[in-house]
């Protein structure tokens, strides 16, 4: 079984659009404007080594309090946050330093979504074989 795409529910998707375009670096692959569907591919915030694949947003009305939480991989979290301050998106609390060895940021996206942005402090764990 492989995991094909995550669909958020979007109230205003122009604004969703702006957001995951302008904002996370994310690139339109797909729009389907009669259907409030936009299919997004490309790599999760600059200097990302690693792309998003398989992410979209759907028109509707979003579900209070969902519990979904995106994560973003970045190369250099301050020289993200510098880049994120200049669309007015800050933080909604104080950056956060892992046990495992990661920074992290919390954000809220147009919707309420939690997102989060992180970047590796210490070398990144292998993965565990349980």
């Amino acid at each position: 079984m492989t995991l094909h795409m995550v669909e958020l529910t979007v109230a205003d998707v122009a604004r969703s659009v702006a957001w995951y375009r302008d904002v996370c670096g994310l690139t339109v692959e797909l729009s389907d404007e009669p259907n409030g569907f936009v299919l997004f591919t490309g790599k999760a915030a600059s200097g990302s080594s690693e792309a998003a694949r398989g992410f979209a947003i759907k028109k509707g009305t979003p579900p209070a309090d969902s519990g979904v939480r995106l994560h973003f991989l970045v190369a250099d979290l301050t020289a993200e946050l510098d880049r994120l301050a200049a669309f007015g998106v800050y933080p909604e609390s104080d950056l956060k330093t892992s046990p495992e060895g990661y920074r992290r940021a919390a954000f809220r996206d147009p919707d309420g979504y939690a997102v989060t942005l992180f970047e590796w402090v210490t070398s990144r764990p292998a993965p565990s074989r349980t």
